[in-house]
């Protein structure tokens, strides 16, 4: 007698909690994986796949490097004069063959705009972890609602009221407003 469901077919929408979404990306993500290095490993492919997790993180694989497999990509950009084969190729093709070029082109450039934008981030993030101890510091009011801001200034007046209470209680305590410790002039 089974006591579990088994394997089966999950809808394919977003998951919603946050915390089962993480673990669904790294699961996924080491699957992936798996696949990709047995595809190598059959097929002796050289092969790259990024993704980006929620939280900005890059996960990369790639055989034999990230570096050969942009080289790789950079190389139909680079070199693009006319081979011998192409005289003979129908004109069908080599506009096939130009239009992909250019996909490719305008693929390499969107990938190369969006690594240095999360390089960016990734500076911006590593600055404002080193400024996070000033974030919860009281005199920290962004990021509260209207409401919230209200209520922190009635606690400020509060507080101010109840300090020139106790204040005044001293003085009148010494009489004379000398010195608070007892000591004379």
């Amino acid at each position: 007698m089974k006591n579990t469901k088994g394997k089966q077919k999950i809808e394919m929408k977003e998951v919603e909690d946050y915390e089962n979404r993480m673990t669904t990306f790294s699961k996924r993500k080491t699957g992936i994986f798996k696949k990709m290095n047995e595809l190598v490993a059959l097929c002796g492919v050289e092969a790259a796949f990024v993704a980006f997790s929620e939280t900005g993180k890059s996960h990369t694989f790639a055989h034999p490097s990230m570096e050969d497999a942009v080289g790789r990509l950079k190389s139909p950009l680079i070199d693009e004069s006319p081979r011998k084969d192409d005289a003979n190729t129908d004109p069908l093709v080599g506009a096939y063959k130009k239009q992909k070029n250019e996909e490719l082109k305008k693929l390499y450039a969107d990938f190369t705009e969006e690594l240095e934008m999360e390089k960016e981030k990734e500076k911006k993030l590593k600055k404002s972890k080193s400024d996070k101890r000033f974030d919860k510091m009281w005199w920290n009011a962004e990021g509260l609602s209207v409401e919230e801001r209200k209520q922190l200034h009635q606690r400020f007046v509060e507080l101010n009221v109840t300090l020139c209470g106790k204040v005044s209680q001293q003085f009148r305590k010494d009489g004379d407003g000398s010195d608070l410790a007892g000591h004379g002039h």
